[in-house]
């Protein structure tokens, strides 16, 4: 009877150390018309003044900044969206201080988020949905 007891204790503390936290999708809006700044250093202890959304081209991805976050969006995977601006009614956003809470608070150090999608509005009838990768250590472990 001890081993039995024994045996369903080690099984269910197995299983609840087991199971992953759930994670969540993400919608983030970047407002590529915003003035807002925020101080942005280069990593060599230098810091700039520069626009708080930044967007960059390269050969095949998009760089998605938005202050010191970074986030990517591979051409090669052809997972964005063209919607109607009447799709903005459907989404829930969080802002940036919401993500890096929950980076924060993740003691793990995987990404606690299931989706990303940056926002952008290209128009007043449509909007893009990209569906990003949140570029931070955790990419480098291989989440």
């Amino acid at each position: 009877m001890k081993k039995l007891t024994l045996l369903l204790l080690l099984f269910s503390s197995f299983f609840s150390f087991a199971q992953k936290e759930k994670k969540e999708t993400v919608y983030l809006l970047f407002d590529t018309t915003s003035k807002e700044k925020c101080i942005v250093e280069d990593g060599s202890g230098n810091s700039q003044n520069l626009n708080k959304f930044r967007k960059e081209y390269k050969e095949k991805s998009i760089s998605f900044n938005i202050c010191n976050e970074y986030f990517a969006y591979s051409t090669k995977k052809k997972l964005k969206d063209t919607c109607s601006i009447k799709e903005l009614d459907n989404i829930k956003f969080v802002d940036l201080k919401y993500i890096q809470d929950k980076k924060s608070k993740n003691v793990m150090r995987y990404n606690p988020f299931e989706k990303i999608y940056l926002v952008e509005i290209i128009s007043k009838e449509k909007i893009i949905k990209y569906d990003v990768t949140w570029i931070d250590d955790w990419v480098m472990i291989g989440d």
